[in-house]
């Protein structure tokens, strides 16, 4: 493949940890099966999520102060002997960020701590609550863009089909107003349009919505540019309102978002692409009756990605 996107989902490194492995990891590490499913599946990478704030205001994964910030090395150096990308992710739908205590300064040697100690492709925010404060990540990203220019930052932010809602919208022009160049990936889930509405086609318009969205805020940039700083994040399987994001439409997306050069196809996430007949929301499983093996979701998008 040539110039389309990476498919890299979000895996949730806190969940099914492992503690057993006491001899060689005492503290515990995530789980080896997401190593093995990177490489089995094809795909380019994860997305690690979410570093947050931690009791005594320091940096940790999950706010749990027994995984503290390198705790999910095992992983990224698990994955980078495959040539896997790591990208890591920061606050959270259920966390506070760690922008909402931390200074700047705080925040650059964070950020710039996280890209040496994961050698990081990139920096995600996923700014879902109000737990964070975007004037100070902004600065901190500037100084930490500067000394690290290839680093990649992506925002995830809440999108409906018809794009991002003003307070994203809002987060995007602060990056603008900071000269920062970011990936804007919308959270395609949890529409509330009915549940049989196809997933599929909401995703690709909440695609084409965000780059129209960036297409107004900058305008002297093209189409092609705004959608290669586009990237879509369906949820797999049962979302919480009931509607269902089936296999065909990760084929369909995944074609969609490579057809337009997006910046990358991520999914919520690795953790629930095992097949489960629950009639709720499930955070180990896609609670979808049709898919028949552990990584069908995972497969399909990297095949409509990379096969064409």
């Amino acid at each position: 493949m040539s110039g389309g996107p990476l498919c890299m989902p979000y895996v949730d490194v806190s969940l099914n940890a492992e503690w057993s492995d006491w001899q060689n990891f005492p503290e515990g590490r995530p789980n080896p099966i997401y190593s093995y499913q990177v490489n089995d599946y094809s795909l380019d990478g994860l997305v690690f999520g979410f570093i947050s704030l931690c009791e005594g205001n320091t940096a940790c994964w999950a706010s749990l102060p027994q995984m503290p910030l390198d705790w999910a090395l095992p992983l990224a150096h698990d994955i980078q002997k495959f040539n896997k990308k790591v990208i890591v992710s920061f606050g959270g739908a259920t966390y506070k960020d760690i922008s909402s205590h931390f200074t700047v300064d705080d925040l650059v040697n964070t950020y710039n701590e996280v890209i040496r100690m994961y050698n990081a492709y990139g920096l995600d925010f996923n700014l879902e609550n109000p737990l964070y404060n975007i004037d100070r990540i902004c600065e901190a990203l500037v100084i930490v863009v500067a000394s690290n220019p290839t680093i990649k930052i992506s925002f995830t932010l809440q999108t409906l089909p018809q794009g991002l809602t003003s307070d994203g919208l809002a987060l995007v022009q602060k990056a603008k107003d900071k000269n920062l160049v970011v990936t804007v990936n919308g959270m395609a889930m949890d529409f509330y349009q009915g549940e049989t509405v196809d997933m599929g086609a909401k995703s690709i318009q909440a695609l084409d919505s965000i780059k129209s969205q960036l297409h107004t805020l900058y305008p002297d940039e093209s189409e092609a540019v705004c959608y290669s700083r586009t990237a879509i994040t369906p949820m797999i399987g049962l979302n919480d309102d009931s509607s269902m994001f089936i296999i065909p439409n990760a084929t369909s997306v995944g074609q969609y978002s490579f057809s337009k050069r997006a910046a990358f196809v991520c999914f919520w996430g690795l953790n629930r692409d095992n097949p489960s007949s629950f009639p709720h929301v499930d955070l180990s499983s896609s609670s979808n009756p049709e898919q028949k093996a552990s990584g069908d979701y995972s497969k399909a998008f990297v095949q409509a990605i990379h096969k064409q």
